[in-house]
């Protein structure tokens, strides 16, 4: 059974009643280079820490985007508002806008010395 909403994602997780196991399909690669990588996970406590894994790394990309876009603002002067539109952009496939043209820069900061 292929959850649902997987259709778009790199991956699918299907339940095999035969072996008692979820399995994870992971695509890699873009065609015709596309390879497919299966991960099985025969428990519940398999299944946990994979959650839990998933979930951690999760937290830290966000953690890491947060920082990320701070840093833009504090140290290159970037416009939060344009940034914020930029990155949604950046993740717009219909996008046809450059980047450049919706960042605006805020007052630079002064240049630190040391």
């Amino acid at each position: 059974m292929t959850q649902p909403g997987s259709g778009q994602q790199p991956f699918r997780v299907e339940y095999d009643p035969t072996a008692r196991e979820v399995v994870v399909w992971k695509t890699f690669g873009n065609p015709p280079h596309q390879t497919m990588r299966r991960q099985p996970i025969g428990s519940l406590e398999a299944l946990a820490a994979e959650v839990a894994i998933h979930r951690h790394e999760a937290f830290l990309q966000h953690s890491l985007a947060q920082t990320l876009a701070s840093a833009a603002v504090q140290h290159m002067g970037a416009d939060p508002q344009s940034l914020e539109a930029a990155v949604k952009a950046l993740s717009d496939q219909t996008s046809t806008v450059p980047v450049s043209q919706i960042l605006r820069r805020g007052a630079l900061p002064p240049q630190q010395t040391g």
